[in-house]
Parts: C-alpha cells; sequence; structure tokens
C-alpha cells in the first residue's frame, strides 16, 4: 500500500517520505483515522534527545535509534485495519485499533505487530469516538496518573500544566472524589477549558500568585496530592511549595532539561513521592491498566474529544509542528490523512 510517513531529517525539518508498506507475520496494516503529535514528538523536532532512546520497530526485531537524525515519527493515533499478515488471529479487516507503539502512524497508513503488553495495537472499546481513539495511549497514561496518584474522597488536588495530560488527570481525580480541583497554568484559554471539564479553581501563574492563592485557599495547610505535568522545574517547584506535610507528590513529565529546585522539603514534611507513567512503569499488567482507564471514556467519565484544539491534513505536517511548539493555547494537534 502506498502511504506518505512523516521523517523529521533534522531539527525543525520536517517532510513526507513516501513508502510502500505490506504487513509481514503477525502484523496488521491500518488506515491511519487520525494521528496525534505529543510531548515527545515535540521534543524531538526542537531537538531535544534523550540519550539512547531506542524503538524496536523492524521487522528483523532490531532497535532504530531516536537519539539522532533521521527518524520517522509517529506512536498516537488510531484507524481501521485494511489488511492482516500470516499468523494473525488476533484482528481482521475492519477492525477499529488504536497504536500504544512507535508505528509511524503520522501516515496514510502505518504497519503494526502484534504484540503483547499493551505495545501493539488495541482495539478501540465500544462507545469511544475514534478521534478520542487517537489519543488512546496518552489518555491511559494520563487516567492511570490520577488513578495512581493517591487522591482520596474529599481531598484537594492541584495539577499544575493544563495541557492535554493535565486536563485528563483533572477530569480523573475530580470523579474519583476529590473535593476542589485546583488546575494552574499561564494560558488563558487552557484554564477555561479545564473549569469547562470541571476543575473547581483555575489559576494563571503569570498574572496571579499562585503560591499564595494556594495556600490561601487550603488555609496555609496546603494540599493534599500534587500533581506536575507541565514539564519544567517551575512547575515541580510550585508543587513542592504548596504541598502540606505527608502530602503526595506525584511526578508526570518526561523532563530532559537540567533542573534547579529546592527539595529540603521532600525531606523534612516526608512527602510520598511517586512516578505516574504507565508505558514506562507497568509490564506485565499494562494491558489490563489499558482496558480498565479507557472504560472510562467510552462510558463517559472522561471527556476527550474537546481537547482536540487542532486538526491538520497531513501535507500541512510543517505547520502542524509549529503549531504544536509555539501556539500555547494547542492542547492537542492532530494529523488527518
Amino acid at each position: 500500500m502506498k502511504s506518505r510517513v512523516a521523517k523529521l531529517n533534522l531539527q525543525e525539518e520536517i517532510v513526507l517520505d513516501p513508502m510502500d508498506l505490506h504487513p509481514h507475520p503477525h502484523e496488521v496494516l491500518v488506515k491511519t483515522h487520525l494521528s496525534s503529535i505529543c510531548g515527545t514528538d515535540k521534543n524531538y523536532y526542537r531537538g531535544k534527545m534523550s540519550a539512547n532512546v531506542y524503538i524496536r520497530n523492524d521487522r528483523a526485531g532490531q532497535f532504530e535509534s531516536h537519539d539522532k537524525y533521521p527518524m520517522h515519527m509517529g506512536h498516537e493515533g488510531s484507524g481501521t485495519v485494511v489488511d492482516v499478515g500470516e499468523g494473525v488471529s488476533e484482528f481482521a479487516v475492519g477492525d477499529k485499533v488504536m497504536s500504544f507503539g512507535w508505528f509511524n502512524t503520522m501516515a496514510d497508513y502505518f504497519v503494526a505487530p502484534i504484540v503483547p503488553n499493551g505495545h501493539g495495537i488495541v482495539r478501540v472499546p465500544e462507545g469511544m469516538s475514534m478521534n478520542a481513539a487517537a489519543l488512546g495511549e496518552p489518555t491511559a497514561c494520563a487516567i492511570y496518573a490520577g488513578m495512581q496518584s493517591g487522591v482520596e474522597l474529599g481531598d484537594i488536588v492541584l495539577i499544575v500544566g493544563a495541557g492535554f495530560a493535565g486536563q485528563v488527570i483533572a477530569q480523573a481525580v475530580k470523579r474519583m472524589g476529590a473535593a476542589k480541583v485546583i488546575v494552574v497554568d499561564v494560558v488563558d484559554e487552557k484554564l477555561t477549558l479545564a473549569k469547562s471539564l470541571g476543575a473547581d479553581t483555575a489559576i494563571n501563574a503569570k498574572n496571579e500568585d499562585a503560591l499564595h492563592m494556594i495556600l490561601e485557599q487550603t488555609g496555609s495547610r496546603g494540599v493534599d496530592v500534587a500533581i506536575e505535568a507541565a514539564g519544567n522545574d517551575t512547575a515541580l517547584q510550585l508543587c513542592t511549595d504548596t504541598l502540606k506535610h505527608g502530602g503526595i507528590l506525584g511526578i508526570y513529565s518526561w523532563i530532559l532539561d537540567p533542573v534547579h529546585l529546592r527539595i529540603n522539603r521532600w525531606h523534612d514534611d516526608g512527602f510520598d513521592i511517586r512516578t505516574l507513567a504507565l508505558m514506562h512503569r507497568i509490564k506485565m499488567d499494562r494491558d489490563w491498566w489499558i482496558e480498565k482507564t479507557l472504560s472510562n471514556v467510552a462510558n463517559g467519565m472522561i471527556v476527550i474529544d474537546p481537547l482536540i484544539t487542532n486538526v491538520y491534513d497531513l501535507d500541512e505536517i510543517k505547520i502542524a509542528f509549529e503549531t504544536a511548539c509555539r501556539d500555547p493555547r494547542a492542547v492537542k494537534v492532530m494529523l488527518k490523512p
């Protein structure tokens, strides 16, 4: 099948690479519905890479390096199976699926292997839109973060960062019984969206004294749970400074830049510090968690579609990446073949 696949040749140099795709044994060919630009993609586009990152995505079982250019792009996406390779019994032509691995989904079509442990393709749950399914992997990760954050009934929860993950985590902890969810960001449009999806308080840290306002709302006691979802040390410091004695500090973001933090309270106030990354932490029961988290989208408890703020044609990929990287109002930027 003729396809165009996004290829990042150099920093900020992205093109569409023509390829002829066919499923080999234990693989399926998927016609892409939508694919998404995620934070990892933006880091690569900007030239930020973590050393020694390898992605298994070729048929020989080797690893494609993702610590240098060039690289094919895309791991978030949904679509319809249009062909299956020999030995495939788990999926059939016509099945609606979503990607949970780096299968170069920024394309007209993509090939994915049938593998266990939630690193292949996953069937779209009944009741979940195909647009939302294109964000299945980051959605599962963010709902997992909320479910594993330790939030209890009646808690006051702080979410710093109102991007896609922060918006989903805020919904999750509210559904789990948080009495008050405080969302902090520096973009008014994102804060308005968070309020519309159930956040109780929205604070623009660029215009307001977020530390003072949070402590004031908690009677100087601090929040019960603080979750960093902005990807920088300023956000992590605010979480540290506003958390109560013995509170839970949740770290969600993949931060590639060096950070400078005052962390004496981590020790002095006995914080419970948790990393909240589904795809990088849970291995043996990842499939179970994917099903459990995404069922909450299918049943309407977590809303995803309003978080899609921009949709571009695949041949507008350069504009799409520029929007994702430079427009602070963009939550999720999508590519449509």
